[in-house]
């Protein structure tokens, strides 16, 4: 049941049904990989329910959150769950100075342990390992 929806949600974002227009590419055409099927069943769901999809899949903002490849990209720039380039754009942390966030679209997580970031750093452990709070 949850591989149906997960192909179900998948085939949403990428018939464009939700605002993604990113053609599908042939190596991203069956989720098999372990951190793949978390993305499309847990992490995409709750970057939808926050609202990302409103800029990050209308395929003018990078990355494409209906594309596991687009986020997986910016998640692997770092070396921890809460050291990477995703978690410091939803958390808007990191910023350079006060008046210039380091997420335009505003911070998404209340803080990094609330949703979607909460997920987020599970994912990050699935994809490279190592133990919650250990870099």
């Amino acid at each position: 049941m949850k591989m149906q929806w997960m192909r179900a949600l998948r085939m949403i974002y990428l018939l464009g049904l939700v605002g993604a227009a990113a053609p599908i590419h042939a190596q991203e055409a069956a989720v098999t990989d372990v951190g793949e099927r978390f993305y499309y069943e847990h992490v995409l769901p709750r970057l939808v329910e926050n609202g990302c999809s409103e800029c990050h899949a209308a395929g003018y903002l990078r990355p494409n959150v209906g594309l596991y490849s687009d986020v997986l990209r910016r998640l692997a720039i770092g070396d921890s769950p809460l050291n990477n380039a995703v978690i410091y754009k939803i958390a808007n942390l990191r910023s350079i100075a006060p008046d210039r966030p380091n997420h335009p679209g505003g911070q998404r997580c209340a803080s990094v342990e609330a949703e979607p970031c909460k997920t987020i750093m599970r994912w990050w452990l699935i994809e490279f390992g190592g133990k919650e709070g250990q870099p």
